[in-house]
């Protein structure tokens, strides 16, 4: 299990949760405040390679690429990525779960009226199930066809339904849940007011020194 008692975190109080670190604080304050049910540290895991790993957030209501339910997605959140084996974990992590798990790097923030991410963006890492005709030549067997990532993955909202998916940044397909339901062609963005909003909000909150949330600074249109 990776190190949580990492050079320079800080442990912080925020929703009933005391957080290791301010980082994992903030991106509480992002969830609650943009409407998002999540949980911490919501189970620790053995995984197969015997490792302890125990995931920062559990978001039970949002999946990755689709607003479909499908059991929602793990979260970590990172200063940065670096950990190699953090990779490896993850993957085993959605291996034992069936669920994808979402490596965010850096803090929530926004840019020109969008919801965005430091570094490299937030990463997708998914197993899914294998359907090699040889089972020798998947994962299990030291190769890489049952394993999924991607870059660039980011929180995005229905205009309709507010349902919340993670999905390619550059990307814009309707959202499932309303075109099953009604039949509309509804797209799910980032730049809908309550991810920016969460955003702002998350990376201004301001937490006294004993960790607890003081107020919040930022604002919407002057409000």
């Amino acid at each position: 299990m990776r190190n949580r008692n990492e050079v320079g975190a800080i442990e912080t109080v925020y929703d009933g949760y005391r957080f290791r670190s301010r980082l994992e604080a903030r991106w509480a304050v992002f969830f609650k405040t943009a409407g998002i049910r999540y949980i911490y540290e919501p189970e620790c895991f053995r995984l197969p390679s015997g490792k302890l790993y125990l995931p920062d957030f559990y978001l039970p209501d949002v999946n990755m690429r689709t607003t479909e339910d499908k059991g929602g997605i793990y979260v970590e959140v990172k200063p940065s990525v670096s950990d190699s084996d953090e990779f490896d974990y993850l993957f085993e992590l959605s291996r034992i779960t069936g669920k994808s798990v979402l490596l965010i790097e850096g803090t929530p923030k926004s840019s020109d009226g969008h919801l965005d991410s430091d570094g490299d963006g937030h990463y997708q890492y998914s197993w899914e199930p294998c359907t090699c005709s040889d089972k020798s030549k998947c994962s299990i067997g030291g190769y890489d066809c049952c394993k999924w990532w991607d870059n660039y993955m980011q929180f995005m909202r229905c205009y309709k339904c507010l349902r919340v998916r993670v999905q390619y940044d550059s990307r814009s397909e309707p959202c499932e849940y309303c075109l099953e339901k009604t039949g509309e062609k509804v797209s799910c963005y980032d730049d809908h007011p309550s991810l920016v909003h969460a955003a702002q909000v998350a990376r201004s909150y301001r937490f006294d020194e004993r960790g607890r949330g003081l107020r919040l600074t930022a604002t919407v249109n002057g409000k």
